[in-house]
């Protein structure tokens, strides 16, 4: 279970990032490539600490 949380945050981090960094890189005077890093850094750290917020799964079955 735990592999799948941690799937789904990586996904949510990767999107996140990628909408945070969209339009900074790659230009005249833009951020260095190690600010995406930064950004995606930043952005795992706040989701997995989010998740230990998160109430237990039950387990399906009777």
């Amino acid at each position: 279970m735990a592999r799948e949380i941690d799937w789904a945050l990586l996904e949510k981090a990767v999107d996140i990032t990628a909408s945070a960094v969209r339009g900074s890189l790659g230009g005249e005077n833009s951020q260095p490539p190690k600010f995406a890093a930064d950004v995606f850094r930043e952005v795992w750290a706040a989701l997995k600490e989010a998740s230990a917020d998160l109430p237990e799964r039950g387990k399906p079955g009777f």
